[in-house]
């Protein structure tokens, strides 16, 4: 009891040596040594309490900065994806466009591409015409580069035989006025692969770089349809014909809008 009555006083002294109201300066000196390292560490706890503080609002704010930072990085993104694919379409339509503008004399019907490579068959693509919109069989299917390939089943959707296909034979002329050589355009098939004209006379002015059209000779589709380009010219294994490797003017595995 007494003990407690001791560490009263003390404590009671200390206050009042702490306040200024009573002079004891060994005592003040003894409270001053006592307090003032528990003051600093009360202070320096403060101190750190206040920056853990700060610092946690700080990664907070970062956290939600991030956030939002992500969210707008992902909507430019997709509005990035949705202008090219805009760009893209844009060009293609473009390049119709000005096909049709050049071409007033035939009669044009706008398609899109919706399907292809299905199961067996990988030399045929779907357009979305049909016999509804008066397609019949043999008729062209053209870009703003040239023919596609010719129409062969009609549904209410087409199926369309692509002229890089074995199956399709088209009536061919060359451009080039000094020449006007003719024969028959023949796919192979074969992915990166030129069509072969054949049944060239022997004699024929065909040369590397020549233009090949269709001839029109059929009645089914019209002449002057770019088919492609020239690569280089061979005799047929007889000797008697001239054959001649064409690259197409279209990439078929590219073609999404059609007329």
């Amino acid at each position: 009891m007494s003990l407690l009555l001791i560490v009263i006083a003390l404590v009671a002294l200390m206050a009042l040596a702490v306040e200024g109201r009573v002079r004891f300066p060994v005592l003040n000196r003894v409270v001053i040594a006592v307090i003032s390292p528990v003051n600093s560490c009360i202070q320096t706890f403060t101190g750190a309490a206040s920056s853990l503080e700060k610092k946690l609002e700080a990664i907070t704010t970062m956290e939600a900065e991030n956030e939002q930072l992500k969210k707008e990085n992902a909507e430019l993104r997709r509005a990035n994806i949705a202008m090219a694919e805009f760009y893209a379409e844009n060009q293609r339509l473009t390049k119709l466009l000005q096909y049709k503008e050049h071409v007033p004399e035939q009669k044009l019907l706008p398609a899109k591409v919706v399907g292809r490579n299905m199961g067996d068959l990988q030399d045929v693509v779907i357009i979305d015409r049909g016999s509804a919109d008066g397609l019949d069989k043999e008729m062209a299917v053209v870009t703003g580069d040239g023919i596609v390939g010719l129409v062969e089943e009609v549904y209410p959707a087409a199926k369309v035989m692509l002229i890089t296909s074995s199956r399709c034979k088209i009536g061919a002329r060359i451009l080039r006025a000094d020449s006007r050589a003719v024969g028959v355009i023949c796919g192979r098939s074969m992915e990166n692969m030129p069509l072969e004209m054949e049944h060239l006379p022997r004699e024929a002015d065909v040369r590397k770089g020549d233009v090949v059209i269709t001839s029109g000779f059929s009645g089914r589709h019209p002449a002057g349809l770019v088919i492609g380009t020239v690569r280089e010219t061979s005799p047929e294994a007889a000797g008697l014909l001239l054959n001649a490797d064409v690259d197409p003017a279209v990439d078929s595995s590219k073609v999404e809008e059609v007329f």
